[in-house]
């Protein structure tokens, strides 16, 4: 009996999280609402569709652009400080306010006015203007947008160097932001009036933070990759996808690896109910991973598709939303044979079941997932000649 206990211990502890048993669905369409050239991220705001995009003028600016589930121009809205700004992270709040998180310049000091002196230019020779210098992006930005597409605030905090923001996470204790800075992954926050947290590092630039969640405590889990120690979790595969729990200082207080053997993991996106997306690569095969976490990062389902290894993920409206760039037929999903990468976009129960399957022969790899209950599923996708498209599903 000792034994048979011991072996059914063994058993629990080092089996794998649960895949659901999978039934056949019929692929169904996803409906192209429209191109969408510079838009390189996408929200939804209650019926509105939102894209926003960095664009290069006399300064890079930020270009906001709203339009209705037909792709009809709601408003369109240009953020120019007059120095440069780019916008890298967006999210949506509650309320369907847009914030928007980058990089910018400094803004330039007040010119010093000098006499006038005319040179002389006997041969009539025309001189092409001199192009200001560009200085360098180091004050991160928080913009905070209205639903209608007025800017309500704009928050400015200073670093020593240029910097990324990879992901933003806001509720109503305020706001997470990751990215990189000085070649190190990073979190900082900032709270509800504007002000902001001292910054802190994460590992020692082996880490890679892809997606934050803020917690209602002002604490954060951080999802990406790493190939080094990171709180006593040594390195199990090439690089392992790590799962963090941050406080709200930004200090680490626990981490999960998730490892294949010689395998290169990361996870890429991550929605507040802790369903994420990511992708496993293993010798000659890559596949994207459907899991849904709980707050202990305990999984509780996942499911494992071949792919480009681009993904992207959501849940809402009582379902799982997975798009990712789908390579090859799929036993459970009927009508489904790629000939090339195409866009698939699943859909799953509380249990990991799928219940719905989208395809398009237009789409390739997924940008960016949104939902509203207006609006439903809506995302942002590259089509073949790599032109950003906005998609919706076909039901709604």
């Amino acid at each position: 009996m000792k034994k048979i206990a011991l072996l059914l211990l063994i058993a629990l502890t080092f089996s794998p999280s649960a895949h659901a048993v999978q039934k056949k669905v019929t692929v169904k369409k996803i409906t192209t609402v429209m191109d969408a050239p510079n838009a390189q991220m996408l929200l939804v705001s209650k019926a509105s569709i939102i894209t926003i995009a960095t664009v290069d003028s006399l300064t890079t600016d930020v270009e906001i652009s709203a339009v209705d589930g037909a792709g009809a121009v709601l408003w369109q809205k240009v953020i120019d400080s007059g120095s440069d700004e780019v916008a890298m992270a967006s999210t949506v709040d509650g309320a369907g306010n847009i914030w928007i998180s980058g990089f910018s310049s400094p803004l330039a000091g007040a010119a010093v006015e000098t006499a006038a002196v005319i040179a002389e230019n006997p041969d009539a020779i025309s001189l092409e203007p001199t192009q200001p210098l560009r200085g360098d992006l180091n004050v991160l930005t928080v913009w905070k947008i209205a639903p209608s597409g007025e800017l309500l605030a704009t928050h400015l905090h200073a670093h020593s160097l240029p910097g990324l923001i990879s992901s933003i996470s806001v509720n109503n204790s305020g706001l997470s932001l990751a990215g990189v800075l000085s070649e190190r992954a990073f979190i900082q926050s900032m709270n509800v009036t504007g002000q902001f947290s001292p910054h802190t590092f994460i590992g020692t630039g082996k880490t890679i933070i892809n997606a934050v969640v803020r917690n209602s405590d002002g604490g954060s889990y951080l999802f990406g990759s790493s190939t080094e120690t990171l709180a006593g979790k040594k390195l199990a595969g090439i690089r392992d996808g790590v799962l963090i729990k941050a406080s709200k200082t930004g200090a680490i207080t626990s981490v999960v690896r998730s490892s294949a053997i010689k395998g290169d993991r990361s996870w890429l996106s991550a929605d507040s109910n802790l369903l994420l997306s990511g992708f496993v690569k293993s010798g000659k095969t890559t596949e994207s991973a459907i899991t849904k976490f709980t707050t202990t990062f305990a999984p509780t389902w996942t499911i494992r598709f071949a792919s480009t290894g681009q993904s992207r993920a959501l849940s809402a409206g009582g379902s799982s939303y997975a798009a990712f760039g789908s390579k090859s037929a799929i036993a459970s999903i009927t009508g489904w044979k790629p000939s090339k990468p195409q866009l698939l976009v699943t859909t799953f129960d509380s249990k990991g079941v799928m219940t719905n399957a989208f395809g398009s022969t237009e789409l390739g790899d997924p940008i960016a997932l949104a939902y509203s209950k207006e609006l439903g599923l809506v995302g942002l996708a590259n089509k073949g000649d790599q032109t950003p498209a906005i998609f919706r599903l076909a039901t709604r």
